[in-house]
């Protein structure tokens, strides 16, 4: 089976300083992107988990965490996979590609082998505060720590330039310099009437400084307000037309178009 397992962006996120399981509270509109990852899963007769970024066939990745998860929720499940993950989202971007990941698998799992579906909470605290977004699999609100998901009907279309920094930030990082911050301000913009906003940007340039420049070009040069998503380091901004690209950046990745889909997860069995 073949998986294609989509980006998100967050179009604004709230922090609160209330906690659970040492996680901030928070409330974050956030939406499917055209930007994916794919996944080949199949049967085999032991777990097999490789990535085509080999930097990340050195830790436990999402994948892992939620195959163990299901397995504790669902003890008589016996069977092994081979699974490989062809890296398109950028990792430590912000852009939610680790949890896109673990989300399209527990969901393939549990909808093909009549699996329980762990709770939201479960998830969040074993796997990733993003994963229930993407089992969801459409714009939704998202608050608590990530396992309250409110899908959301935007009933539009939304264009999107995203502008990938080579750095990436630990989210771990950021949310530990938003602790020390004594002012917490807010950049705010409006798109159809939502507010546009990150409340960790302060924290993120906190810990890296260089991203306020960095943001600062990519304003200029295309005359549109740019905004990071999560907790970094990639940044968005939403446009009315596409144009011809200026040439690359050295401190980028990669910059691109895409747009908000309407569903994070497909399949392909061919």
């Amino acid at each position: 089976m073949k998986l294609r397992t989509s980006a998100k962006i967050n179009l604004n996120l709230e922090i609160f300083s209330e906690k659970q399981d040492n996680l901030h509270e928070l409330s974050s509109l956030m939406i499917p992107i055209d930007i994916f990852d794919d996944i080949e899963i199949e049967e085999s007769i032991s777990d097999t988990i490789n990535f085509s970024d080999e930097n990340l066939n050195l830790i436990e990745s999402t994948i892992h965490k939620a195959l163990k998860l299901l397995r504790k929720n669902n003890p008589s499940f016996d069977k092994s996979f081979d699974i490989y993950i062809d890296k398109k989202i950028p990792y430590n971007s912000g852009l939610g590609g680790g949890s896109s990941d673990a989300g399209a698998v527990i969901r393939y799992l549990c909808d093909n082998y009549e699996l329980d579906l762990p709770s939201n909470l479960e998830i969040v605290r074993e796997v990733g505060s993003d994963v229930p977004f993407f089992i969801a699999g459409v714009s939704a609100v998202i608050q608590g720590i990530g396992e309250i998901v409110e899908p959301l009907d935007l009933n539009t279309d939304l264009d999107l330039l995203i502008a990938v920094p080579k750095v990436g930030l630990s989210t771990k990082e950021v949310f530990d310099s938003f602790d020390t911050l004594d002012s917490k301000n807010r950049d705010t913009d409006t798109w159809n009437k939502i507010e546009i906003f990150n409340d960790l940007w302060p924290a993120a340039t906190k810990v890296y400084p260089e991203l306020k420049t960095l943001r600062e070009v990519l304003q200029e040069r295309y005359q549109s307000k740019f905004f990071m998503s999560g907790s970094g380091s990639s940044f968005f901004s939403i446009i009315q037309e596409r144009e011809e690209l200026k040439s690359e950046y050295e401190n980028l990745s990669f910059i691109q178009y895409c747009k908000k889909i309407d569903c994070s997860l497909y399949q392909n069995d061919d």
